[in-house]
């Protein structure tokens, strides 16, 4: 595929979150028009997650799926509205899965629904194409700048697990602490614990370490008055 024709797709992708453009995806559909679908529909049709949660690597079950490239990276980063549409495709399926999303003084909270105990036999089993999509679901939370939903998600995921007796595989766990907690530039498959990735997601995540050593640094310079020059200092000397 041409690189002009695919970074068409990532621009159609923004089109697709905007509120008022509300661009069709490759398949003329609108984000309006999937999330009133159904949860039949959503459960039976499986092209429409890699749409509405894009990541950074390519899709092995849609070759017209959008990928996430620098410039959706930092559209998405940017603009408070296209965070906000993604907001509301986050709830709706939290919604499918059983959960519920509430904004707290403290930030989002996930929690059970009242309808958890029916939407849960859909997915709550050692494995399901869900598992999948929840993976994507937390990453490409994060990767479009809504890290704490993503968080929140996984915290309710980790005591559902916990209390499903199993039901749930370590190895679904262990894809979703992937995506949730590694450097944005590895991947939940990829089996390396290092490595640089996508060199957007690699310079974003330095750039979050070196915010987090100055932060660091300035605190404990301010907070012990000399006597802690030296570890700022040293703070400072990393990033030179």
């Amino acid at each position: 595929m041409s690189s002009s024709r695919a970074s068409s797709r990532e621009r159609s992708l923004v089109s697709f979150y905007d509120p008022v453009i509300a661009a069709a995806d490759a398949k003329g559909r609108t984000l309006g028009s999937i999330l009133a679908w159904n949860d039949r529909k959503l459960e039976s049709c499986h092209d429409y997650i890699q749409v509405i949660f894009p990541l950074p690597e390519a899709s092995a079950f849609s070759y017209v799926a959008p990928v996430v490239d620098q410039a959706t990276f930092e559209a998405f980063h940017s603009r408070s509205d296209l965070q906000a549409q993604l907001r509301v495709s986050l709830a709706r399926m939290l919604g499918f899965y059983g959960f519920e999303l509430r904004e707290t003084e403290r930030g989002p909270d996930i929690t059970r629904g009242p309808d958890f105990a029916s939407a849960s036999k859909n997915w709550v089993t050692r494995f399901d194409h869900n598992h999948l999509r929840i993976t994507r679901i937390i990453r490409s939370l994060r990767v479009l700048g809504l890290g704490k939903e993503a968080l929140a998600f996984f915290a309710a995921l980790q005591a559902v697990y916990k209390s499903s007796d199993g039901r749930i595989s370590q190895k679904s766990m262990m894809f979703w602490t992937r995506a949730a907690e590694r450097p944005l530039y590895l991947a939940p498959e990829d089996d390396r614990d290092d490595g640089e990735g996508l060199d957007f997601l690699y310079e974003y995540e330095e750039k979050k370490t070196r915010k987090g050593s100055m932060a660091s640094g300035a605190e404990e310079e301010s907070g012990d008055g000399g006597g802690n020059h030296a570890s700022a200092n040293d703070a400072r000397a990393k990033l030179s």
